[in-house]
């Protein structure tokens, strides 16, 4: 790595390398490097991921267990409910119907739906180096895309056809996706790759299987569908309820008890978490603007037009949210629960106005030294 940068005059490289990789610390990175294999996850996501569906899904009933108490709900509850929730992610799970999307697919497809209604430059095509084959694209967009896509790509393929959601999967080796229908525009499906043949592991990768093979020579017999082994008798109460294929049900109801909606991370709600964002720097601006006029009439003294503002009681629930807010941030008084009261409509209306609210630090202004 000296030689290389010595050779190119690449002297602030060489000092970034000196200074961040250089240390015994970073040693494990660099032995790590020379690995084939891509990451493809993120270890402290996935522990703080389990810790809140064990802390909202199993403990949200209990302040502090004993630890004998917590043991058991481990041991009763929550592997019960992962072991059940391997079954649904099997792949004899619902052999010979169509399977549920996964929360990687269903990322995977709204981001592709998305990046096929943008337009792309007159000068793409010379500007940017785009190959199907290897997955990839010289401009900025694709490497820091979640899914590894970018306009260009998506362009080049075309809209795939509706299996291809199903069977899609994030290799560990480039090129990062592999699979027939993955062809530049015009060309036929590859011949000589099957949809299996996408899912590179390591061991730790959840290998795909054609479900001819397991359901062949009346195997499907053999397979069970049910989780009621693993969570128990259900109640009569839920089989009255439940209608349609038994394992359908016990999927649903595994997702509905144990696992919360919220219980994967925000890849499927991107988009409508991006809707709420458009719509509140909206609503920002129109009250931005509404406060610009309040104070511009205000030196007028214009009765009839004050009195239709002030009679009307035009931005109340703004300013009882900003109450409530200074209120949230303030140390004075005794916390408030995390649910409202039952009744209460201004307990109910202040956790609306601060559930999940970011308190705002303002920013520490560095007076300099002055040499006089």
């Amino acid at each position: 790595m000296y030689m290389f940068c010595v050779q190119r005059g690449l002297r602030e490289a060489w000092g970034y390398f000196w200074t961040s990789w250089y240390s015994p610390k970073m040693w494990k990175l660099w032995a790590r490097s020379t690995s084939p294999y891509l990451s493809r996850l993120r270890t402290t996501m996935n522990v703080e991921n389990f810790w809140r569906q064990l802390k909202h899904g199993f403990l949200h009933n209990h302040l502090r267990p004993r630890l004998d108490q917590l043991i058991w709900i481990l041991v009763t509850q929550v592997t019960p409910a992962y072991h059940a929730r391997m079954q649904i992610l099997n792949d004899g799970h619902r052999i010979g119907r169509s399977k549920a999307l996964t929360q990687f697919q269903k990322q995977f497809k709204t981001m592709w739906k998305k990046l096929e209604g943008r337009t792309l430059a007159v000068d793409a095509d010379r500007k940017y180096i785009t190959s199907v084959e290897r997955w990839t694209c010289t401009c900025k967009s694709q490497p820091l895309n979640s899914c590894h896509l970018c306009k260009h790509l998506v362009d080049a393929v075309g809209h795939p056809s509706p299996e291809f959601w199903t069977q899609v999967v994030r290799r560990r080796t480039q090129p990062l996706y592999r699979h027939p229908a993955l062809v530049p525009r015009g060309q036929e499906k590859s011949k000589y790759i099957e949809p299996s043949d996408g899912s590179i592991t390591d061991g730790d990768d959840h290998a795909l299987v054609d479900p001819g093979v397991l359901a062949g020579g009346g195997g499907w017999r053999d397979l069970n569908f049910s989780s009621s082994s693993l969570l128990g008798k259900r109640t009569r109460s839920s089989r009255q309820e439940s209608h349609g294929d038994s394992s359908s049900d016990d999927a649903e109801e595994v997702q509905r008890q144990f696992f919360p909606a919220f219980d994967t991370h925000d890849s499927d709600v991107e988009e409508e978490v991006d809707g709420y964002r458009d719509h509140l720097l909206r609503r920002a601006a129109e009250l931005e603007q509404a406060a610009a006029i309040l104070r511009a009439q205000v030196p007028h003294r214009n009765k009839l037009w004050m009195s239709s503002i002030a009679r009307r009681d035009i931005g109340a629930d703004v300013g009882q949210m900003v109450a409530d807010i200074r209120r949230f941030e303030s140390t004075a008084h005794v916390r408030d629960t995390t649910w409202a009261k039952k009744g209460d409509k201004d307990d109910r209306r202040r956790k609306e106005n601060t559930m999940g609210y970011q308190i705002y630090v303002p920013p520490v202004a560095v007076e300099e030294d002055v040499e006089v």
